[in-house]
């Protein structure tokens, strides 16, 4: 799907956040594994290298403009998945085997959200070109 200039960057994080999903939820048949555990410390690298700071784009820039456009609920649903997430890394980071298929799961149906509802309606509610402090903060993510 075609994205609007400002959104590609955080659209194409979207994808490499779902093959890691993909790989994040392919664990559940083994949990314990050295795999699994591979796995997990890689997600947590790119969680604070690249999700967090994702999300914190989104929450400090986009879910605002868009409550302001007058969609605070979808709004509110990015910023319970985005907790979510959170929780579920927190529990990676405290060793729970299980909780990196959650995430893996977890995270898949967050990009779904975001590419199939919330950039579509951010990209017609949203007028970028009239929030231009918005256009260097996208181009540079």
């Amino acid at each position: 799907m075609k994205r609007c200039q400002a959104l590609r960057g955080l659209s194409r994080e979207h994808h490499e956040a779902l093959v890691l999903a993909r790989h994040a939820s392919a664990t559940a048949a083994n949990p314990g594994s050295e795999g699994a555990r591979q796995q997990r410390d890689h997600l947590l690298l790119r969680w604070d290298a690249q999700f967090e700071p994702h999300f914190a784009l989104e929450e400090r820039v986009l879910l605002p403009a868009l409550v302001a456009a007058g969609h605070p609920g979808l709004a509110s649903e990015a910023l319970a998945q985005h907790a979510e997430l959170r929780r579920l890394v927190k529990s990676l980071e405290s060793g729970e085997p299980l909780a990196l298929a959650a995430w893996g799961d977890a995270m898949a149906t967050h990009v779904r959200f975001e590419e199939r509802t919330l950039f579509p309606l951010a990209e017609i509610a949203l007028d970028f070109s009239a929030l231009p402090d918005l256009m260097p903060l996208f181009a540079a993510h």
